[in-house]
This record gives C-alpha cells, sequence and structure tokens, in this order.
C-alpha cells in the first residue's frame, strides 16, 4: 500500500514537472536556452524555493502582446501624425545615423523630434531649482513619473510646488513605482490626493494576491516630467535628499536633461501609456499634445523599453550604436551588469581599434551590483578598455556618447535589470554642439577618477574574486 502510494506520488510529481518543464521552454523558445535550462535545473532539484522564484521573478513575458504594449502602439501612432514632423524637416541629422535612426523609429513608434534644445544637470541641486521654476509656470497641466518619490524635505519641497499648482487649476498628475518608493509613507500620497492631485502607484505589492507575484520583478525605473506637453525632463535622477546633498562618502554626481521642443511630446506619450497601464483610463485632448515651437535645431529621438514587449528596445539601440561607432564610446553608468549582447559590443567594438572609456563608482550604494559589477571588469581591461572609478562620491549618471555627434542618455543602467526587466526612457540626441557639451561632463568626471590597472586588478585576492563571481550568479535579481 506504501509503495503504490509513494509510486503514484513520484508519477504525479514527474507528470508536474514535465508540464513545468514544457511550458518553461515554450516561454523560453526565443531567448538563450540557457535561461530555460537554469529555470528547469532550480525547479527540479529545489522544487518549492525554485517555483515560486520563478512565478515572481524567471516569467517570460515576451509572449504577451499585453494591453501595455498595444497601448504603447496605438498612443505613439496615432499621435504621430498630429506632430507632423517629416524626414525633410530634420535637415540636419547626421547623415552616417540614417540607419541607427531607422532602427530607432521601429522600436519605439516615434518619428525623429526635431528643433530641441537640450540642457544638462550634473547635480540634483541645479535640477530641482530648474524644473520648480519651470513647474512655476505651467498653466494646463503637470505629469509626473519617478521610481523613487521620498517624503524628505526634497519631496516635500516638490510637494509644496505642485498642490500651489493645483490650487491655481493646474491638473497635476503623479505615478510612483511601489517598490523604489516603498520607504515613503502612504499617508503622502494620500494627503497629495486630498489636496486634488490624481496620484498612481505603479505595479502595487500585495504578496496576499497571487496575480501580482508575476509583477513584483518588473519596476517602472522611469524620471520623467512633461509640462504643458512643452518641456519634459529626464534622467537619473530621482526625487530623495540624496541627489541634492550626497553621501556619506562624497558627493552624488548625476545627470538629468530639460527637453524643451517637441521631444517632450515623446515623453509626454509614454506617460500617457503608463497611466493607461495604473488608471486603465486613456488621457486625451488637445491640451496634452499642443503646438511646439521650435526651441533650437537638435535632433531627437525618445525611445522607451518595457519587459511587456518583442523586443529590447533600449538594449538594442544601445547595442547598434556602440558597433557603429568609428572613433570613440564614452560611458557612465552607476551599475554594470550588462547582457551577453551588450558585453560582446563592448569587446568586439574595442578589438576593432574604437576608443573605449568607461566612468564608473569607486564606491556604489549598492555593494552586491558592485561586486557582479568587478566581475566583468577584467575582460574589458584585457580587450584595452580603459575603465576609471569615480573617487569624489557616487555617480549615478547614465550616458553613451558615440564619437562626436550622439549622445544617449536617460535612465537605463548598463544592467541586465534596465535592459530586460524594468520600464526605462533614453533619449538619443544626434548633435555636436550638444555631443560637445556631454563631452566636457565626462572629461571632468574622468578627471575626479582613478585609472584601474590590468596588473593590480587580476592580481586582487581569491576571496574578492570569488565574491564578485558569486554576485555576478544573481544579476537578474540586482
Amino acid at each position: 500500500m506504501v509503495k503504490t502510494f509513494i509510486i503514484i506520488a513520484l508519477v504525479c510529481y514527474c507528470i508536474f514537472l514535465i508540464r513545468i518543464a514544457y511550458r518553461i521552454i515554450i516561454s523560453y523558445d526565443d531567448c538563450n536556452p540557457i535561461k530555460a535550462t537554469s529555470w528547469i535545473f532550480v525547479i527540479v532539484f529545489i522544487p518549492v524555493f525554485g517555483l515560486l522564484a520563478h512565478i515572481v521573478v524567471g516569467r517570460n513575458l515576451n509572449k504577451k502582446r499585453s494591453l501595455y504594449e498595444s497601448m504603447r502602439e496605438e498612443v505613439n501612432t496615432s499621435t504621430i501624425p498630429r506632430f507632423g514632423y517629416e524626414e525633410s524637416e530634420c535637415s540636419v541629422f547626421p547623415p552616417t545615423y540614417h540607419k541607427h535612426k531607422k532602427l530607432i523609429s521601429y522600436l519605439s513608434h516615434m518619428p525623429v523630434f526635431p528643433g530641441n534644445k537640450i540642457e544638462f544637470y550634473s547635480t540634483g541641486q541645479d535640477k530641482f531649482e530648474h524644473l520648480f521654476a519651470d513647474m512655476e509656470q505651467a498653466k494646463d497641466h503637470i505629469h509626473i513619473l519617478y521610481y523613487t518619490f521620498g517624503g524628505d524635505e526634497t519631496g516635500q519641497k516638490f510637494r509644496d510646488v505642485i498642490v500651489r499648482k493645483r490650487k491655481e487649476g493646474v491638473k497635476v498628475r503623479l505615478i510612483y513605482d511601489a517598490v523604489g518608493s516603498n520607504q515613503t509613507k502612504s499617508r503622502f500620497f494620500r494627503d497629495l490626493e486630498k489636496e486634488g492631485i490624481e496620484v498612481s502607484v505603479f505595479s502595487p505589492v500585495f504578496l496576499a494576491k497571487a496575480r501580482v507575484l508575476p509583477r513584483l520583478n518588473y519596476r517602472n525605473h522611469r524620471k520623467i516630467v512633461v509640462i504643458d506637453g512643452q518641456i519634459g525632463y529626464t534622467g537619473g535622477m530621482n526625487v530623495k535628499n540624496e541627489y541634492v546633498k550626497g553621501v556619506s562618502w562624497g558627493i552624488w554626481r548625476d545627470l538629468h536633461m530639460r527637453v524643451m521642443g517637441p521631444a517632450a511630446q515623446g515623453l509626454q506619450a509614454i506617460f500617457i501609456v503608463d497611466w493607461f497601464y495604473c488608471q486603465k483610463e486613456y488621457l486625451q485632448g488637445k491640451t496634452l499634445f499642443p503646438e511646439v515651437k521650435n526651441h533650437g535645431t537638435t535632433p531627437v529621438q525618445v525611445i522607451s523599453a518595457e519587459p511587456l514587449g518583442i523586443h529590447r528596445s533600449i538594449m538594442s539601440g544601445m547595442f547598434e550604436a556602440i558597433v557603429r561607432a568609428k572613433k570613440s564610446v564614452l560611458i557612465q553608468t552607476p551599475y554594470f551588469v550588462p547582457t551577453a549582447s551588450i558585453m560582446q559590443a563592448l569587446q568586439i567594438t574595442a578589438l576593432s581599434g574604437v576608443k573605449i572609456i568607461m566612468v564608473i563608482p569607486g564606491r556604489s550604494d549598492n555593494a552586491k551590483v558592485q561586486y557582479a559589477s568587478n566581475s566583468y571588469l577584467e575582460q574589458l581591461l584585457v580587450c584595452g578598455i580603459e575603465i576609471f572609478r569615480y573617487s569624489k562620491g557616487f555617480i549615478h549618471s547614465k550616458m553613451i556618447i558615440i564619437d562626436d555627434d550622439l549622445t544617449i542618455a536617460g535612465s537605463s543602467n548598463m544592467d541586465v535589470r534596465s535592459l530586460e526587466l524594468n520600464f526605462e526612457d533614453m533619449l538619443f540626441i544626434y548633435d555636436k554642439e550638444v555631443t560637445g557639451r556631454a563631452k566636457e561632463i565626462f572629461v571632468r568626471d574622468m578627471q575626479d577618477s582613478v585609472k584601474m590597472d590590468l596588473e593590480k586588478w587580476t592580481n586582487r585576492s581569491k576571496t574578492h574574486k570569488f565574491k564578485d563571481a558569486f554576485f555576478r550568479l544573481f544579476s537578474p535579481f540586482l
């Protein structure tokens, strides 16, 4: 009797594992087979932990051309005709990037936005000073989307501005990420709602609801503000004191952009889709996409990336830009845990004779990510890539500069989480003058950094190497 029960239990268990393995194989049929094999291995040998981990962080969403993805395409394609930006209007677009432009247009469903003026801010003080001044001038609406929105001094100052504008009749909508803002008391956001501000949380975390579990690992990491559909802000800075006051070991160095001109409406489209994802409300109206005059001559492409679509949009754009570089690739990223394709792009480009320089943190605000990052550096140094570690504090800037006329910047880190799992946005800016200013920022940060030495790095202790390699195993979780 006992033997029969055991045999039946084993047969049922084997059938269960076969069904799980089938679902994983089908789900990952268009991805690296190593991922599918790894998940099957974990679930077979550590069934309870493996199955739970796969439900929370391992679900592949590529197969679901979800409501979000469909909505993104609808918003972008329905608003693009209203923009009326034809190819001929981008006469200043660098001819060497025409193929790259087509790729980004295909991935983003957006045109090239001509006639923009771009300003860079490397400190939180500069960013918030200009942002608050622009919000004070808002006449119709202010749309706000942040991964982290703190309730500290910086968050209170932000709150005071938007509450004042709401009392003046300006519509204010705010999206914050449930995980990124988990240290902010819910009362802070409830008080904003009492003031008439529309507040939405991105993917709230309710462990009691199993249907929410698969979304825990997919976070909205964007930092976007759009004012009256004419001025946009995006980049690396959240709303929190540390972005202004720095960290205990030094200053906080970052990069945020003020976009004046048509490209602000690309950021607006991203916000509208995210608002629909959260609220199931499709924001429409002429005031959201007004006629915008040119503020400059800079062509900009706006690209968003989500784990819900077929393509890894930002990763594809980065890859293509890196391998097309002719002279140089300059990179700033706070968290370097690259995908295999980005790692290969960097190595092949460097070995082809293109100069690549990276500035990364000397000390990170996330030790586990820094350990994982360390495990990749030797492979880059061997290829001749120069790596500098920032020494005046913490560098949080996300920027890539290609040759003399392309700057890529926004919310995305050069890590697995940003490139495959998060909701992100980046600007592709095609302009020599703007790229020149970006290079000045890069060089200044490089001068405040220490250059790595290949021999010293390879001779670090086995304990350090093991620690780095160990945390690399958890790259998708970091």
